[in-house]
């Protein structure tokens, strides 16, 4: 068996172990490619691919059984190469980055919440103050988050610091987890009740068909004007246009958003001039820990794969997570 890895992040040291283990484990061979020409010389014998999911290379994998993502998110990557092959299967990396994306959750709530943007803008230019509003204390409101995923329920352990009452929506689980007072399914009227209801809301659900363009016009206006909308697990699911019109007209107090439905975030987006929004460049899962939590999961999942173990975080690829 040949298992590629199509990963340039990688050091030479960590190749060698994982190299190691497709070798003590069956015999197999491991190669690595770092640009996509190298791998697609190795796709057509590869029966696992770990790493990037390139359309080309997949297309070209006619051997393919398992891919192990090195992403979260799956919406870019279930193409017709992959989805529709029953053979294939698909793991990523749901939860591995979920304490980071909890942290940037924060960031972006706590800088908007205090000023922090329009502090920045006035020392840039000398001048003292230019906070526009009194800062706002979250302590002891509402916070609402869609999506219980990893990147949910560390926002919401992050709030009980903050004493707030946490409600959420989920489409999966059924019973709500520790630090969250109450957990419905997300149906149109339950997430009109908690927009209504929450002082900031945290979109930590994946993108799928039902979730795209899930707040827009109608869901902005349903919002408090004194919340803020807060964005991290991926772009599309925010009509953004809607949300720039209403930061605009002042519908809510402001916005973070770590993803937008494309990136880079085109100039003529009307979002780069509307009031009181920050926008951070899709860095929400990053940290000097990513490297090396990335290894050690491919690492761990390759030796499940061959030692015929379950593999942990299969993607429903008809769910599209």
């Amino acid at each position: 068996m040949k298992i590629l890895v199509h990963f340039e992040f990688f050091e030479a040291d960590q190749i060698e172990h994982m190299a190691a283990i497709a070798r003590d484990n069956g015999g197999h061979e491991l190669v690595h490619a770092v640009i996509d020409e190298e791998a697609l010389r190795h796709a057509s014998q590869a029966e696992v691919i770990l790493g990037h999911i390139k359309k080309a290379v997949c297309g070209a994998a006619t051997n393919l059984r398992w891919i192990q993502s090195n992403s979260a998110g799956m919406d870019s990557f279930l193409f017709p190469e992959i989805a529709q092959r029953e053979e294939v299967l698909v793991t990523n990396m749901a939860g591995l980055y979920a304490s980071q994306g909890g942290e940037h959750v924060w960031a972006l709530l706590l800088g908007l919440a205090r000023g922090v943007p329009q502090a920045v803008e006035s020392k840039a230019v000398g001048k003292w103050g230019g906070i526009s509003h009194d800062p706002i204390e979250l302590a002891g409101g509402t916070l609402g988050i869609i999506g219980m995923g990893g990147f949910g329920i560390e926002t919401a352990t992050r709030a009980a610091g903050y004493d707030m009452t946490v409600i959420a929506l989920d489409p999966m689980r059924t019973q709500a987890p520790d630090g969250v007072s109450e957990l419905r399914v997300p149906t149109a009227d339950n997430l009109i009740d908690l927009l209504k209801r929450s002082d900031a809301v945290v979109l930590c659900c994946p993108r799928t068909k039902q979730t795209y363009h899930l707040i827009g016009a109608v869901e902005l206006e349903a919002m408090k004007p004194t919340a803020y909308l807060i964005n991290v697990t991926r772009g599309g699911i925010i009509d953004e246009d809607a949300l720039a019109q209403a930061l605009t007209d002042g519908q809510i107090a402001g916005a973070g958003l770590d993803v937008t439905e494309t990136e880079p975030l085109p100039a003529e987006s009307p979002l780069w001039s509307a009031p009181n929004v920050i926008i951070t460049p899709h860095r929400a899962g990053a940290s000097q820990h990513r490297p090396r939590k990335t290894y050690e999961f491919f690492a761990a999942q390759l030796e499940r794969y061959l030692t015929g173990k379950t593999l942990l975080n299969q993607v429903d690829k008809k769910a599209g997570y």
